[in-house]
């Protein structure tokens, strides 16, 4: 397992993970249930408007974009205020917007570039979301435990996000009503009411670790508020993130992954889904991204012994030429097929992702955490948007067959041209311009 720790905070990862994780967990996959149901109503609802390939580009694009606008901001928030209330805000301001969807989905007055409006929006919320979230876990768990809270959270995460999530979507916009987004909307209400359960003592821990140690701040400990402060907050993450070739050769790895992956579900829905090759209902595409999905929910049990079995560098240095191999599977018009490529997708990118983020959280100094956490997933997410528009261009033209064997080459040349990064140790508290100590992490190899 991971060997780079912060001091004074190693705990055994056998230990039991407390009531506070528990209680965020809850909140997350509330909202990420919610993420589930929507991002599958979304594609399939502007199918229902358009089967154009551009249109449903346009509408993939709009759910991806955000990534690549919100990501940084996202990030220097989640350093100066606590995680948990910008999650908790950013949850609140999408209520409406997926309000105004369900109401325009019901009355059959949803037109094309409402749904591309409000889903962009809408993930501009959800973005938030996400970051501070990643920001909050080392908040509530040592370090130790970071391997067993990530995997935890995120196999339950892919259960209803991508298990539960896409059978109900799919099956609530068969019935032709905007009832799914309703559920969302409550759903998005258990979000706001779990995280406000918080103890105050996590409130306050985060508080503790809002503000970075070198950041600019007025005398007294306030905050400054003016753009060139938070622009300079945000220069620190970004130049501390390019001082780790580390974490820089391991975003373009998962970069790579996600342009392919963004290729494949925004152009799935049309090679599957009636009059496409598969000739699948909209509640039969649901049901097939299930098996996406229990091939994480699988990973998220075993990813411990995994990593004890074979170490952090053979799992992130042959994970993502695996995942190449995955997208070729789609190109071929076989049910079985793509539903065994979306299962071993699933199972060897949960073990990576584990293994990636846990590392990035034991090895990024917390008040640092959220800047530098937002500069690697505004890379590593960042290109998905451009998956979605390359994706639907390329089917336009040469037809969805080489969508997948595009995105299927990419990883595994990427693999063959990316030298693997040198595992990097952290001091506790560096200074704002300081890059990443060279002394390699003992017994943590990461390619």
């Amino acid at each position: 397992m991971l060997s780079a720790t912060r001091r004074g905070r190693e705990t055994p990862g056998k230990e039991r993970l407390g009531p506070p994780f528990r209680l965020f967990q809850s909140a997350v996959v509330s909202s990420d249930l919610a993420d589930g149901i929507y991002k599958i109503a979304v594609p399939l609802l502007a199918l229902g408007i358009s089967r154009s390939a551009v249109a449903v580009g346009a509408v993939g694009l709009a759910v991806r974009l955000p990534w690549l606008i919100a990501t940084l901001p996202a990030g220097v928030l989640a350093d100066r205020y606590p995680p948990r209330s910008v999650m908790r805000w950013a949850s609140a301001v999408r209520l409406p917007l997926v309000a105004a969807m369900c109401a325009l989905a019901a009355t059959d007055r949803l037109p094309l570039w409402a749904l591309v409006v409000t889903a962009f929006l809408i993930g501009c919320a959800g973005i938030f979301v996400d970051v501070a979230a990643q920001s909050q876990l080392p908040r509530l768990v040592p370090v130790g435990q970071l391997p067993k809270a990530n995997a935890s959270l995120q196999s339950t995460q892919m259960f209803l996000a991508q298990l539960i999530g896409p059978a109900l979507g799919g099956y609530v916009v068969a019935l032709g009503s905007g009832g799914g987004l309703a559920v969302v909307v409550a759903l998005y209400v258990v979000t706001v009411w779990g995280l406000g359960l918080l103890p105050a003592a996590v409130e306050q821990a985060a508080a503790g670790h809002a503000r970075p140690a070198t950041g600019p701040a007025r005398a007294g400990g306030g905050r400054r508020s003016s753009f060139g402060s938070l622009v300079a907050e945000l220069g620190e993450g970004l130049r501390y993130f390019r001082g780790r070739g580390d974490l820089a050769r391991l975003a373009t790895a998962a970069a790579v992954n996600n342009l392919s992956y963004s290729m494949c579900l925004t152009m799935l829905p049309l090679w599957a889904v009636r009059p496409g090759r598969l000739g699948l209902s909209e509640t039969g595409y649901g049901l097939l991204l299930t098996f996406l999905a229990v091939g994480s929910i699988l990973a998220g049990l075993v990813t411990g012994r995994i990593l004890d079995a074979v170490g952090d560098g053979p799992v992130m240095r042959f994970g993502a030429p695996l995942l190449g191999l995955c997208f070729l599977a789609l190109a071929v018009p076989a049910v079985p097929v793509i539903a065994l490529g979306l299962f071993v997708y699933g199972l060897v990118s949960m073990v990576w992702n584990v293994t990636v983020t846990s590392y990035r959280q034991a090895t990024i100094p917390l008040p640092l955490f959220g800047r530098v956490n937002a500069a690697y997933r505004w890379l590593t997410w960042g290109v998905i948007p451009f998956g979605s528009l390359f994706g639907g261009t390329l089917a336009a033209t040469a037809g969805t067959t080489w969508v997948f064997l595009t995105a299927g080459a990419l990883p595994l040349v990427a693999a063959a041209l990316l030298p693997p990064p040198r595992p990097r140790t952290v001091p506790e508290a560096p200074a704002s311009d300081a890059p990443a100590s060279d002394a390699p992490v003992s017994e943590a190899p990461v390619p």
